[in-house]
């Protein structure tokens, strides 16, 4: 099982300027990097669990009944009467996105220690923390409390996605990035996030030294120029899967979520068998993880493939899915996977 941790919001994308509509506009789209991530995971067979607080008003519902429709599971989410975080997304020519965020008193930022569950399942193998959700209090305490109960009983995956305009200390917030390093088994990063944080483009150095804090694996993508997983024994690369890109919403969250869905469905829960991992079968993670993500990116906004849409499109990369015994076997028979 995978338990997401943190925000979940409106996107407004942005709709182009025609003769009915002169001054352009927006869509209403669910997201948010956990949120988004849970939904992929989800898609991709693994079992998932969102642990958060969320709007109990009608756009709080389009939220909740996206999480329902494709099976997340909301036995850790708190509904609560305050307004949902909106994100107004703007889009370059290339697809890629930037965001600003009004967040002032929003539900999902409400968290507080006092609303997290007393325990975990023991099923729960995974934890994934990470994006605003750090960075906006009361709920990013509850967030970091969460892990330092929770990281020696499970493995915790973070995805920075630095977001600038949020973070008014970069010092303060590097020493907590690094902390959480130190907790976390996983790191899942962009290279403009790395880039943002250390302020040099000699990605493998910070790699290097992000593994040395204590994380057993690190996955970072570069856009076009393809992804690289790296853990103490091993280094590798792979390129981007070629696609139409429509934007760019929703594709980090989404190679976050095919990773863990991957290791879910694989059975590893262990920092041991993280870092076990050979050349292969981390080749193999980046190429399922970089699929997925380049089907989310020929759609409009946060819009992963199922494992069944993955198959179709890309059926070598479910070669790194190993069948298991249990829940896991029988979603892979019901999807007729190999």
């Amino acid at each position: 099982m995978i338990i997401c941790c943190g925000e979940n919001l409106i996107d407004m994308v942005p709709l182009e300027q025609s003769p009915g509509r002169p001054y352009g506009g927006f869509r209403l789209a669910p997201g948010g990097c956990p949120y988004t991530s849970a939904i992929a995971a989800a898609r991709l067979g693994a079992d998932v669990q969102f642990l958060g607080a969320m709007a109990s008003d009608f756009l709080g519902d389009k939220l909740f009944g996206r999480l329902k429709d494709n099976g997340v599971g909301t036995d850790f989410l708190l509904r609560v009467n305050r307004p949902v975080l909106l994100a107004f997304v703007e889009k370059s020519p290339s697809g890629e996105a930037r965001y600003a965020f009004y967040s002032e008193g929003a539900a999902d930022r409400s968290l507080m220690v006092a609303d997290l569950p007393s325990s975990l399942p023991e099923e729960a193998r995974f934890l994934l923390v990470g994006s605003i959700s750090l960075v906006m209090e009361p709920e990013a305490s509850a967030i970091l409390a969460l892990v330092d109960r929770e990281h020696d009983k499970r493995l915790v995956s973070l995805d920075p996605n630095v977001r600038p305009s949020l973070i008014p200390d970069k010092d303060k917030y590097l020493k907590t990035f690094e902390a959480l390093c130190a907790s976390s088994a996983i790191l899942k990063a962009s290279d403009s996030d790395l880039e943002w944080l250390y302020g040099t483009a000699d990605l493998w150095g910070v790699v290097s030294h992000i593994l040395g804090l204590g994380v057993e694996l690190v996955f970072l993508t570069k856009g076009e120029r393809g992804s690289l997983a790296a853990t103490k024994r091993y280094k590798v690369e792979v390129p981007a899967v070629q696609a139409e890109v429509v934007d760019t919403i929703g594709a980090g969250d989404t190679f976050h979520a095919a990773v863990l869905a991957a290791l879910d469905i694989n059975g590893v829960s262990s920092r041991v068998e993280l870092a076990a991992l050979g050349k292969t079968e981390l080749e193999g993670l980046l190429y399922f993880a970089s699929a997925a993500a380049a089907m989310d990116c020929a759609r409009e906004g946060a819009e992963p493939p199922s494992l069944a849409e993955l198959k179709a499109a890309y059926p070598d990369t479910l070669a790194v899915l190993k069948p298991q015994g249990g829940n896991h076997a029988h979603r892979h028979q019901a999807l007729h996977l190999p």
